[in-house]
This record gives structure tokens, C-alpha cells and sequence, in this order.
């Protein structure tokens, strides 16, 4: 059931704007409804008349075909589709559901192509989907940014703490230096050597979340431990900062994670920050990306 998001999309934002879809769109937004956490949900009987099945006996069908797809796919139907009560026109219980915005798309796509309000439904389901798959990445881009960000400053006042411990202009590049030494048991030239990195690149600029985070922690901690420990000698704080940066790595190695030097690399900073850019653009239209 693959789509092309870079047609299917602007497909659906020209069907969006024709009045005869723009009602039944309006009227889905209407009945989504909200979970504690944010999610978005739709109960089956407030939408089924809205996409054309005026009896349920006709809609039930669409509804355990589209649960198909989630079990052939290896999904639990359950946590999409979960079977509730609700109340018939006449106040009695009848058989209802609540279903998350992907069963949603599931059953509109598995519905009856004939009924106009199935085509206004695909569209509208389609750019939901789309602007939230564009709203997880975009979250994902800025976590990255932030904690780059975070890194910058915690070198930025590490260096400080050095040069009061006495490392010099010069020294600094040794100092720093020294904690690729320590978290990865070589030099920060040999570490970008070996993941094929351009010697005039940043490392840091293409570490993810996890090595900036490695990195982040055993800045703060030397910064500590020289002021704390009263270190003074531009020999003595580089040692130091090498010995905090072993400490990190065996604390790693002893809790089985990943060594910094065995974690992959991430696309270019500059690349996420322009994309982040363009995708907080894409996600107030509402658009796609090719």
C-alpha cells in the first residue's frame, strides 16, 4: 500500500481546497478528538456517516479490513483500533471504536473509492499524516541542534576552567585533545581519520545525540573535577581532563554500551539546520518534501 508523498501530497492540498471535499474535511477535524498525551483519535461512529456509510453493518467491514493490514504488517490492530461501547441513537450500547489517526488512514484508503467523501477523507488523512511524520522529524532535528548547541557551551566553559588552571592559548587544542584521548583511547585526528571525516570538519559537528551527550558529560565533569581538585599546571589539567575522559569511557565499557568510537556517524550540522529551516516552513503549509 506505498504511496508517493512527494504527488500524493500536493495532490491532496488542491482536493482540500475544493468546496465539495472542504465540508467533509471540516467535519472530520471537527469530530478528532484528543487523548491525555495528545494523540489524536476519531471514535468509528461519529465518522462513519461522514464517510458515506450511512449503516454500520456496511462500515464494520472496512473496519477489520484495515485491521487486516495492521496484523499482515506485524502491527497489533489493537493499539489502533480498540473496541469500545458506545451510545445508539435510541440511548442504548452499541459497539463502537476508537481509532488512531494511521487506522484512520488504513480505513479510508480500504474504503469505498466511489463515495466522494472517501476521496476528501484520503486527502485529509494524507496531510495529517504527512504534517505529523514532518512534526516527529522536525523534533528529532531540533533535540540535535539543542544538544550541539549544548556541547559548544560546555567546551566554551571547560576551556574557561582550563585557562584558569594555567593552560595556555596554545595548550588549549592539547587540552581538548586530551578528551578524545580519554573517551576514545586515541587522538581526536586518528578518531576522524577513522570514521572519514575531513581533518578541517568539526567533529563534533557530525557526532549524534549519544556521542554528544558522551561528550557533553565529560566536559562538565572535568570542569568540576579541576576546580574541585584545585588543579593548577597546564601539564596536570591535561592529564586530568585525559584521565575524567578515561573514567567516562570504562564506565561505558562496564555498562555495555557503545564505545563513542563504534557509534556511527550523523549528517552535517549545517545540513540539519538548513533542513530544519525549510521543514518548520513545510510543517505551517502543511506540505511535502521531494
Amino acid at each position: 500500500m506505498g504511496h508517493d508523498d512527494s504527488q500524493s501530497a500536493p495532490a491532496s492540498r488542491d482536493l482540500s481546497r475544493r468546496p465539495e471535499y472542504r465540508h467533509t474535511m471540516e467535519r472530520l477535524e471537527k469530530a478528532k478528538r484528543h487523548t491525555a498525551d495528545g494523540h489524536d483519535y476519531w471514535r468509528a461512529r461519529d465518522i462513519h456517516g461522514l464517510l458515506g456509510y450511512r449503516k454500520w453493518a456496511d462500515f464494520a467491514p472496512v473496519i477489520e479490513r484495515a485491521a487486516g493490514v495492521l496484523h499482515g504488517n506485524g502491527i497489533e490492530a489493537r493499539h489502533h483500533i480498540a473496541e469500545t461501547d458506545g451510545l445508539g441513537e435510541k440511548g442504548h450500547e452499541v459497539e463502537d471504536y476508537l481509532l488512531s489517526r494511521p487506522a484512520c488512514y488504513l480505513i479510508v484508503m480500504n474504503a469505498d473509492p466511489a463515495k466522494p467523501e472517501i476521496a476528501a477523507a484520503q486527502a485529509y488523512f494524507a496531510i495529517q499524516t504527512r504534517r505529523m511524520e514532518l512534526a516527529e522529524r522536525l523534533g528529532e532535528d531540533e533535540k540535535r541542534l539543542e544538544l550541539r548547541t549544548k556541547v559548544a557551551r560546555s567546551a566554551k566553559r571547560v576551556s574557561g576552567v582550563a585557562k584558569e588552571a594555567g593552560v595556555t592559548g596554545r595548550g588549549q587544542p592539547l587540552f581538548h585533545d586530551a578528551r578524545y584521548e580519554g573517551l576514545y583511547g586515541m587522538s581526536a585526528k586518528t578518531v576522524k581519520r577513522r570514521k572519514g571525516v575531513a581533518e578541517a570538519e568539526n567533529y563534533l559537528d557530525r557526532a549524534g545525540p549519544l556521542e554528544l551527550a558522551t561528550h557533553d558529560f565529560q566536559m562538565n565533569l572535568a570542569a568540576d573535577v579541576i576546580n574541585r581538585e584545585h588543579i593548577h599546571g597546564e601539564r596536570w589539567a591535561i592529564a586530568k581532563n585525559r584521565q575524567v575522559g578515561e573514567h567516562v569511557r570504562g564506565t561505558i565499557k562496564a555498562a555495555g554500551g557503545t564505545l563513542p568510537e563504534e557509534l556511527p556517524l550523523a549528517e552535517p550540522i549545517a545540513k540539519v539546520r538548513k533542513r530544519l529551516r525549510a521543514e518548520k516552513k513545510l510543517a505551517k503549509s502543511g506540505g511535502s518534501s521531494s
